[in-house]
């Protein structure tokens, strides 16, 4: 590694310590060393990590990087993300699909908290990886996806279940390439995140919005596009998080697109939102079993809101033993 001198003042910096970095993955901010009394570049933003690395740089005695302080937010977010466990491959996929849920739950709550990095969606694609992984053997794992949780922690929940019921989906209808299914994967986990730019009272109010409050919410999948505009998502991860909320008759938002218009993910993902929403316990609204919930969607909405071929897909995955 090539060190490199920088002409700035060693007060300007945050200590970020070097047993703070995983192994194999990637830092997205600069990270400096303190030689003598000069500041000197030792990893550019996008430096790939290994545990030789790390093992020789504390052999050392080198424990201790400097990161700058506009970057001070990517960096917290880098060992927020690193606190995270890994999922357990040896699970049973029952056992680990909602191992995957709770770990992504805290995912989910880190975003929602600060800035949206390279290092989180590197580690939604893990997730997501992990996500596919567990549905492929045994596509009936997400029956155990319950949909117990308080309307505060829902919001966190809530997009790691619609990341694997769509998985469910794609799979029972056939796709099977895995790159396809990680874009799915991760349109549903990150479809949400516009909801960060919402105060937090407004997503968990008890009672009837406001109209300023309800077009607020309605923002969400806009905001969600602004701010994953500069990603490294792909255009269908990003057709989810813009049109999660669009319906087949033109009568959804933000851009009232009809079904010609909408991408078979995007319609996959709508229907799997609208699924966890019916069957999870909200501040305006008593959960339904996911019966009640299936016949609700046939009865009220398959046809002219939602498509038809992933709700039958969704039906084969639910009810299947």
């Amino acid at each position: 590694m090539t060190i490199m001198p920088v002409e700035l003042a060693l007060d300007e910096f945050i200590q970020f310590p070097v047993d703070g970095i995983t192994d194999n993955s990637t830092t997205d901010f600069e990270l400096f060393l303190k030689i003598s009394d000069h500041c000197v570049l030792y990893g550019g933003s996008g430096y790939k990590w290994y545990r030789r690395e790390l093992t020789d740089l504390l052999k050392h005695g080198i424990d201790q990087f400097l990161v700058r302080p506009e970057d001070h937010a990517r960096a917290d977010m880098y060992r927020q993300l690193a606190k995270l466990p890994f999922v357990e491959k040896n699970l049973a996929p029952r056992e680990r699909i909602v191992r995957i849920e709770q770990i992504g739950a805290e995912f989910t709550k880190c975003l929602y908290n600060g800035e949206i990095t390279q290092a989180c969606i590197e580690k939604a694609s893990d997730l997501a990886g992990s996500m596919i992984d567990c549905i492929a053997e045994d596509p009936t794992c997400i029956q155990a996806l319950t949909g117990l949780a308080d309307h505060d922690y829902y919001t966190y929940v809530h997009s790691m279940r619609v990341g694997a019921y769509t998985v469910a989906v794609a799979i029972e209808m056939g796709l099977t390439d895995f790159s396809r299914l990680q874009e799915i994967a991760l349109g549903g986990i990150m479809h949400d995140i516009g909801k960060k730019e919402v105060p937090i009272e407004v997503i968990n109010k008890v009672g009837a919005l406001t109209d300023v409050e309800w077009n607020q919410v309605r923002s969400h999948p806009s905001q969600g596009a602004r701010l994953t505009e500069s990603s490294q998502l792909s255009l269908v991860s990003k057709e989810i998080i813009l049109h999660h909320h669009e319906k087949l008759d033109g009568s959804g938002y933000p851009d009232g697109l009809q079904e010609a218009g909408l991408l078979t993910e995007v319609q996959i993902a709508t229907l799997a939102d609208v699924f966890d929403a019916l069957t999870s316990s909200r501040s305006y609204q008593q959960k339904r079993s996911r019966y009640e919930a299936l016949d609700f969607m046939r009865h009220k909405m398959v046809g002219d809101k939602l498509a038809d071929e992933p709700y039958r897909a969704l039906v084969s995955c639910l009810v299947a033993e």
